[in-house]
């Protein structure tokens, strides 16, 4: 071997050993450092021909598992998805208050029926009865508050949403930048690891965010996508767009996230189509849309379906009573019904007059199986009954009953064991003409109509309405334009439309809209974006009138308070009932009678019937049983987040470790290998040296 060659070897055994060395250090200095991976030195002999020339460094790699990475990416993603979904839960429990407590929902509807038992006791004391009203109107303020903490959070889950958007952005810009210089170093046999484990630093706090699948393209080139196939990174990046709203309310509809290609000519954006909503699987974004979309929006339902519960049962006794003195007008709500439309009530019901001192004047007995088919020839049949002593009206779907005489009340009872029944609620209730509870939306929407009934609705005029799937991934929309004269024709019309492939629309025997899923699909919601329809003079919309969508059905727990006649004038509560054996100028409406407050106050052991309602299925059960079945449910949804968080977050721990025990720094390792490289170093020094010696040796014989 020449001279030359030793010195040759001596130089490439240096500058292998000091990169080596440089390699090994950083591996110390990162040992704290969380995620980092440590770097091993690759060396190969330099072969020139057939002889050896010396060592090089074939490539400086990072340790790592790349399933392990993987699973920890899916992990942390699970992880972050849980834990924003357990820190909303939580906050939901910290606004319930405890269940014993008389500030909770079951608290204050205790409250209320002990009111009302107290009040039965003296129902001449006007004080019990402002005080039954204020126990109302304290349960509405506890529903109706709850009600607007839940879409305040929504629209805290939103701005969350667009945070995280912007976040993934500039995340995805981040490895989309340091990917082509990556490859250039890879190629170029310089050293990529510093940057590959900047990139990874990147795709793990990406991960967290949204589900990953990474995919390596060679050179150390990577392709970002989400488990679903939404391509984030890839031959160019993806840009995210998300528009949230200022307010939310329960009909606040959300814009999707929009995925975007960047146009090469103009830098803008492309229009896409492309929506990132639906395919997410984990990570916090997807914890984020679930409760956004899902978890809020059930919470509310239920909420709406206690109220709806407290106000249709509350609202149903008191329409079987009546004020003594009765009140000389009765103005109910707008049902949207007309005068030419078909009555379709069954039983009877009682019509009435009394003066002052509760002596009757006039009553007619109405039965509706006896008299004509509209709701005008109702109208007409009280008038006539009446003989002039009372007026019944029905204009822009508001029904009113007046007495004639200033000093003269009215009331509305039903006949026991034949009771007026339309849509499975008694005349007065149906059209809320006795009402003791108000709010923002009815409690109830069963129409009565019937298929075969004429819709009331001008042709033409349309609907537009959206409708997304259990999470609230859009499905489809659809225009509904209003034709033909029935409400089969609006029935066949939906069926026939785009909605009609995931779901059937009925009418159910009581008149509600009954929208059921196709068979795979599990759930359908129907949100209604805009809607120009009215039924005649009324100004109820197609929407409003069936309760289209479960904004309609929130609502309910929206507003509620006393009515405001009532709670402007606390003697007309209606505590006593008409007695229908009393004859004209005898007494019917007794001072003190209080069998009309014990029907009230017997409603805390009344069990009634509840839809299904957000995850709550439907049953049968009493007020306060209900209150409890939502409490408990509430509780699990927060112990099963507070659980999957915990779960992932071993899994995620576990994983981790794993992953560390190949990629960590071990420091007794990197001392042994940074003794070993030293004396390397100093061998090559000492060889390199030796070779100088010669040099020196051969020049001083010359």
């Amino acid at each position: 071997m020449s001279i030359n060659a030793i010195i040759n070897n001596s130089l490439t055994g240096l500058f292998t050993n000091q990169t080596a060395l440089r390699v090994t250090s950083s591996n110390i200095a990162n040992i704290n450092t969380p995620g980092y991976a440590r770097q091993v030195v690759r060396q190969e002999a330099i072969v020139n021909g057939s002889t050896m020339g010396g060592v090089r460094i074939s490539e400086i790699v990072r340790v790592v598992d790349k399933f392990l990475v993987s699973a920890v990416y899916d992990a942390n993603a699970s992880y972050s998805r849980y834990e924003v979904e357990n820190s909303f839960q939580s906050r939901i429990q910290s606004l319930l208050g405890r269940p014993d407590q008389n500030n909770s929902l079951s608290g204050r509807i205790d409250n209320t029926f002990n009111a009302l038992s107290e009040m039965a006791l003296n129902p001449l004391s006007l004080v019990l009865k402002e005080s039954t009203l204020s126990t109302i109107n304290q349960f509405g303020e506890e529903i109706g508050g709850l009600a607007q903490q839940i879409q305040n959070m929504r629209l805290d889950a939103s701005n969350q949403i667009a945070q995280q958007v912007d976040r993934i952005n500039a995340l995805t810009k981040r490895i989309e930048s340091l990917n082509p210089l990556i490859i250039k170093e890879t190629l170029t046999g310089g050293e990529p690891g510093a940057l590959i484990e900047k990139r990874a630093q990147a795709l793990t706090e990406l991960s967290n965010i949204v589900d990953l699948n990474i995919t390596d393209s060679g050179s150390n080139n990577i392709q970002v996508s989400t488990s679903s196939g939404v391509i984030l990174v890839g031959a160019s990046r993806k840009i995210l767009q998300y528009t949230p709203p200022g307010s939310v309310t329960s009909s606040t509809p959300f814009s999707p996230i929009t995925v975007h290609q960047i146009d090469n000519a103009t830098g803008g954006l492309r229009p896409s189509n492309t929506t990132l909503d639906g395919d997410l699987k984990a990570g916090s974004l997807k914890g984020l849309l679930n409760l956004r979309d899902k978890e809020l929006p059930e919470i509310a339902l239920q909420l709406g379906s206690m109220a709806a519960g407290y106000a249709d049962e509350l609202n149903r006794v008191h329409n079987l009573n009546s004020a003594v003195p009765a009140p000389n007008s009765m103005t109910g709500v707008n049902t949207g019904l007309l005068a030419t439309d078909r009555q379709n009530f069954t039983g009877e019901a009682v019509f009435a007059i009394t003066n002052t001192n509760g002596d009757l004047v006039s009553k007619v007995n109405i039965d509706f199986g006896a008299i004509g088919p509209t709701m005008n020839d109702v109208v007409n049949a009280v008038n006539a009954g009446l003989g002039g002593a009372g007026t019944m009206a029905l204009s822009n779907g508001v029904l009113s009953l007046t007495a004639t005489a200033a000093t003269s009340g009215v009331s509305i009872s039903q006949v026991d064991g034949n009771e007026s029944s339309r849509g499975g609620r008694g005349f007065s209730q149906f059209f809320g003409m006795n009402n003791l509870v108000q709010a923002r939306a009815p409690a109830h929407y069963e129409t009565g109509v019937s298929g075969t009934d004429a819709h009331g609705y001008t042709a033409g005029d349309t609907m537009l309405v959206e409708m997304r799937d259990g999470n609230g991934v859009k499905l489809t929309e659809y225009t509904l334009t209003i034709g033909g004269t029935s409400f089969n024709d609006i029935l066949t019309n939906l069926n026939g439309s785009t909605l009609g492939s995931f779901a059937t629309f009925s009418l159910s025997a009581t008149g509600e809209l009954v929208t059921t899923p196709k068979p795979g699909i599990d759930d359908i919601k129907l949100h209604i974006k805009t809607d120009n329809t009215s039924r005649g003079s009324t100004n109820v919309p197609l929407s409003k009138f069936f309760g289209i969508g479960d904004s309609f059905r929130t609502d309910a727990a929206v507003d509620l308070k006393a009515n405001d006649t009532i709670a402007n004038n606390p003697s007309q509560m209606a505590l006593a009932r008409f007695d229908q054996t009393a004859i004209v100028g005898g007494n019917a409406l007794s001072i003190g009678d209080q069998t009309g407050a014990l029907a009230l106050s017997n409603l805390s052991g009344t069990a009634r019937s509840f839809d299904r309602a957000g995850g709550l299925s439907a049953t049968t059960a009493t007020l306060s049983q209900y209150s409890a079945n939502l409490l408990a449910n509430l509780g699990l949804r927060a112990e099963l987040a507070n659980n999957s968080m915990a779960d992932n977050l071993s899994l995620s721990e576990e994983l981790t470790r794993k992953s560390s025990d190949i990629s960590g720094v071990n420091l007794d390792e990197e001392l042994g290998n940074m003794v070993i490289f030293q004396n390397a170093y100093s061998a090559s020094a000492r060889l390199l040296s030796t070779a100088k010696e010669l040099f020196d040796t051969i020049l001083q014989i010359v």
